[in-house]
């Protein structure tokens, strides 16, 4: 975790010092069939198109050594979003870390961390109490978290960890 603190810094200050030719992707590698966030942050993303419930599609992203993707920010959030909207003919409907599972509306990602929608324009569309995950929705016009019911069958969002080039 340290390496990857201290990659981020380094990759921060060169930026800012403005090294013509130099992109922080160039320190970062994912897994294959991953793609580095554009953003600078380092994590990677995969969607994928298999549809299963929640708690299946969080399994299958362990076992690739990540998570269901999670968006702590309006660039990973839009850059999630963007990933959903290519494959509205298979889902407009797309998992992500979120869930109120342990308590009705307070809602955490698969990290532990709390949900913080300080950017976002409105947090999640929540309809019925029983729907306990939380999917991107990517309808044009009803673009946003929506909390579904969690056997669903969507498609997902696996982030993992980049490593050091």
């Amino acid at each position: 975790m340290r390496v990857i603190t201290l990659s981020v810094l380094a990759c921060v200050l060169v930026t800012l010092l403005g090294a013509e030719g130099f992109h922080c992707n160039d320190i970062y590698n994912c897994q294959p069939g991953y793609s580095l966030a554009s953003n600078n942050v380092p994590h990677c993303y995969k969607l994928i198109q298999k549809q299963m419930g929640w708690t299946d599609a969080l399994n299958y992203c362990q076992k690739e050594g990540g998570t269901l993707a999670g968006a702590h920010s309006i660039n990973e959030y839009q850059l999630l979003l963007s990933m959903v909207k290519k494959t509205q003919d298979i889902s407009a409907y797309a998992w992500v870390g979120l869930n109120d599972l342990d308590e009705e509306g307070k809602y955490v990602w698969t990290d532990g961390s709390n949900a913080d929608f300080s950017w976002s324009k409105s947090a999640i569309e929540q309809q019925y109490g029983e729907e306990d995950c939380v999917a991107l929705n990517s309808y044009k016009g009803a673009e946003g978290f929506d909390d579904i019911k969690c056997n669903s069958d969507c498609t997902f969002i696996c982030m993992t960890m980049a490593e050091n080039a």
